[in-house]
């Protein structure tokens, strides 16, 4: 019975919703960001940002997007910022972000 508990918890895991672009990938990129960051400290992390959007329901809101990983297939760092500090930053998105879901 104990050996067969490793083999059920993988089956139970395949069975979990598939990533979306809305979740983390786990690879790290968003850890090297820190809740209070301005922009410019990201910018000296990641460099310039590959896109910017302010959240039209709230103009104290925006989301840049820092790109990484292979130039044919980036993926992008989402870091929420609020009046210029960083409020919450995710990783492996496949494209930019964008409040037009919001």
């Amino acid at each position: 019975m104990w050996r067969a508990l490793p083999l059920l918890l993988t089956l139970a895991a395949c069975q979990a919703q598939p990533p979306t672009t809305a979740t983390r990938s786990g690879d790290g990129m968003a850890d090297r960001l820190r809740p209070g960051m301005t922009e410019n400290d990201a910018f000296g992390l990641f460099g310039p940002e590959s896109g910017f959007e302010r959240n039209p329901a709230d103009w104290d809101q925006s989301c840049l997007s820092y790109a990484y990983g292979p130039v044919g297939a980036p993926l992008y760092v989402h870091a929420l910022f609020r009046a210029g500090a960083l409020e919450q930053a995710t990783d492996g998105h496949a494209g930019l972000c964008t409040f037009a879901a919001a």
